[in-house]
C-alpha cells in the first residue's frame, strides 16, 4: 500500500512535468508568434522607410539588431529556465526512486522509518511543486518584460521616424525656396 502511495505520487511528479513541458512548449511558440510579428513589422518599416530616405536605413537596421538582440537573449533566458528545471525534475526523480528502492528492502521492524521517508518524499514534492511555479513565474515575466521592450522599441521607432520626416521635409522647403 505504501509503494502504491509512491507511485502514485511519481505518476504526479511525472504529470507535473509533462504540463511544464506543455507550458513551455505553449511559451516558445508564442514567443515565437511575437518574435516573427516582430520580425515583420520591422521590414514593413524598413521598406517604407527606404523609399522616403536613406538615412533612415541606418536607424532601421540598428532597430532591427535590438530587437533581434532582445529577442536571442529572451529564447536564451527561457531555455536556461527550462534546462534548469528539467534538471532539477531529473534530480528529484532520481531522488524519488532511491528513496522507494530503500523502502522496498525494509524489514517490518523498520515500520515507522518507512513513515519518516514517506514525510520527506511530500517535502520533496512540495518543493518541486513551488519550483515549477517559481520557473513558470519567471517565464511569465520574461515574456511580459520582451513584449515591453519590443512596444517601446518600436514606439521610439516611429518616433525618430517622424522627426526625420519632418526635418526632411523641411530641408525641402528650403531648397524649394532657394529654387
Amino acid at each position: 500500500m505504501e509503494q502504491g502511495t509512491l507511485e502514485e505520487q511519481l505518476r504526479e511528479c511525472q504529470r507535473e512535468n509533462n504540463h511544464l513541458k506543455d507550458s513551455v512548449s505553449a511559451m516558445r511558440e508564442e514567443l515565437e508568434e511575437v518574435s516573427h510579428n516582430a520580425d515583420a513589422r520591422v521590414r514593413d518599416a524598413v521598406a517604407d522607410a527606404n523609399s522616403e530616405n536613406a538615412q533612415l536605413v541606418a536607424t532601421i537596421a540598428a532597430i532591427r539588431e535590438e530587437i533581434e538582440f532582445i529577442n536571442n537573449e529572451t529564447t536564451r533566458k527561457v531555455q536556461d529556465a527550462v534546462a534548469d528545471s528539467q534538471s532539477e525534475i531529473a534530480q528529484l526523480k532520481k531522488t524519488v526512486s532511491s528513496l522507494r528502492d530503500e523502502m522496498e528492502n525494509m524489514s517490518i521492524e523498520h515500520n515507522r522509518d518507512k513513515q519518516d521517508t514517506i514525510a520527506d518524499d511530500s517535502a520533496i514534492i512540495q518543493q518541486l511543486e513551488q519550483t515549477i511555479a517559481s520557473i513558470r513565474e519567471e517565464l511569465e515575466h520574461l515574456r511580459m518584460s520582451s513584449n515591453e521592450t519590443l512596444a517601446r522599441e518600436t514606439a521610439d521607432f516611429n518616433s525618430e521616424r517622424k522627426q526625420l520626416q519632418k526635418t526632411i521635409q523641411e530641408l525641402r522647403d528650403k531648397v524649394e525656396t532657394i529654387t
